[in-house]
């Protein structure tokens, strides 16, 4: 499972609502989330800035669904430091197996490396029910672990959300853009939720190709107007074909 960061926090969503006593005004939470959404783009400060200041303390990314054993690792560290387990997804199907910082050494007899990362050749997603055998590094010791692939349902905390942005890689932060619009920004100040709608348009890093999609991002906010709840639906077939993939059984 390869972690690939295009923009940050921004990710497919699941309906959660949570009553509130006072709603925000519209006004300011259909600006907050705009805002929200062009600091994905602007730079990595910007986005880390407006996560630190305008997320709620229990605020959280409700992530996408997928198939795969349920866990996290920091991609622009692959190359120096290997495939190192950074998060572990509460009730996911490793949720037992792995540790923070177990390092993955091979997958289905595959060698990780930056190569086979790259090129899905590992075997963390696929059909569900299907036991995967791999070998990991802790503490110096090499351990056979075998995962049965399912369903795998994230959520990431305010502190999860920061540490991942704080990771990345400033200087290519965005490298890949070639431009966004905001077209839509809807706000329901009486539930406390804005959808904003936004075309990008981008350069697909593994196959070099151009690609455009539409994203929708939901925000739910608290009675105090910091982002409660923040994810994506996004048009990831679309984006596939358009870089040459096909989808099969």
């Amino acid at each position: 499972m390869k972690t690939k960061i295009i923009k940050p926090f921004m990710i497919v969503l699941t309906f959660i609502f949570v009553s509130c006593t006072t709603n925000p005004d519209s006004t300011d939470i259909a600006s907050l989330a705009e805002s929200w959404v062009a600091s994905s783009y602007e730079s990595k400060d910007a986005a880390l800035n407006m996560v630190t200041e305008n997320m709620s303390d229990d605020g959280y990314n409700i992530g996408a669904r997928y198939i795969g054993f349920g866990f996290n690792f920091n991609a622009d560290a692959m190359e120096t430091d290997g495939m190192v387990v950074t998060n572990v997804i509460q009730g996911g199907p490793a949720s037992s197996v792995l540790q923070l910082g177990d390092k993955f050494l091979s997958v289905n007899d595959v060698l990780v490396t930056q190569e086979s990362v790259d090129d899905g050749s590992l075997s963390f997603r696929g059909t569900p029910g299907v036991p995967v055998s791999a070998v990991i590094e802790r503490d110096g010791e090499e351990i056979s672990i075998t995962v049965e692939r399912g369903i795998v349902e994230p959520t990431y905390s305010k502190a999860q959300i920061i540490q991942n942005i704080s990771n990345a890689d400033a200087d290519n932060w965005g490298e890949n853009s070639l431009g966004y619009e905001i077209r839509e920004v809807v706000a329901d100040a009486s539930k406390g939720v804005v959808y904003v709608k936004t075309w990008d348009k981008f350069l697909d890093d593994v196959s070099g190709r151009e690609a455009e999609a539409l994203t929708l991002t939901r925000f739910e906010f608290d009675q105090n107007g910091k982002v409660l709840t923040v994810g994506n639906m996004t048009e990831s077939e679309l984006v596939l074909r358009q870089t040459g993939w096909s989808i099969t059984r």
